[in-house]
């Protein structure tokens, strides 16, 4: 036997039979026991522990065994004179087989459907990968021979080699993004002349920034000393008392 498949099973008959709180927990203790025994089955059970360990009464104890019994989930069997009882756990795997089969399956085509949903999606937002006709050797190669070149390293005062990082630098970041597919080396060149501006630009910008952010931090401040140095570096506020 199975124990998430018993479990499934009692509740499964549950919506049917409406079972107690005692039932419930009736069944549930007996199918631990018979889990601990490596599911020999049917096992005994001494009476007096069943009852002390579940706190229910023997007449209470009666009446669930009666209703699981009625409905085909257990079977009990005890001997005059003897503590222990006999039990024994009828298999629900073999009873709601194709229930459960059909509930699995569906789950399993719901994941599926949605994974896929996903992958769609995720395609859908994507530029796709193609292959780039021109390497950035070869586009580098073309744009130093260019008119726009001159002006750009005329007006950055930017030799060859300074020029061909920042080309490599363009080159690489556009491929990420898809936005040389199937450019010639032409609009390569030309992207480059519009995208080197303002790449200087914003680097000018951030250590602008970073500047200013700095000066204000340090501006009419005292260096730290001591201890108060010690605190700072490790992390520590400061509080007046």
């Amino acid at each position: 036997m199975n124990y998430i498949t018993q479990i499934k099973g009692f509740w499964l008959l549950h919506e049917k039979h409406a079972f107690n709180a005692t039932d419930t927990a009736l069944y549930f203790y007996l199918l631990e026991v018979c889990n601990s025994t490596n599911w020999v089955n049917p096992f005994k059970r001494n009476t007096a522990k069943l009852l002390a360990d579940l706190k229910i009464s023997r007449s209470s104890l009666e009446r669930s065994r009666k209703r699981l019994k009625a409905v085909g989930i257990l079977k009990f069997r005890s001997v005059n004179g003897t503590a222990n009882v006999t039990y024994q756990l009828s298999d629900l795997e073999a009873i709601f087989r194709d229930k459960f089969t059909t509930t699995e399956q569906g789950a399993d085509k719901a994941a599926d459907k949605g994974i896929d949903k996903a992958a769609d999606q995720l395609n859908k937002n994507s530029k796709p990968k193609q292959e780039v006709v021109v390497s950035c050797q070869q586009a580098f190669g073309f744009y130093v021979e260019t008119k726009n070149n001159r002006i750009l390293s005329d007006r950055f005062r930017l030799d060859n080699y300074a020029m061909q990082d920042y080309f490599k630098i363009f080159y690489d970041s556009k491929i990420d993004l898809g936005d040389l597919n199937n450019k010639t080396i032409e609009e390569i060149a030309r992207n480059f002349y519009y995208w080197l501006p303002k790449h200087l630009a914003a680097n000018q910008k951030e250590k602008s920034c970073a500047k200013k952010e700095n000066y204000g931090r340090t501006a009419n401040a005292q260096p730290l000393r001591g201890v108060a140095a010690a605190m700072k570096f490790a992390g520590v506020e400061m509080r007046e008392g």
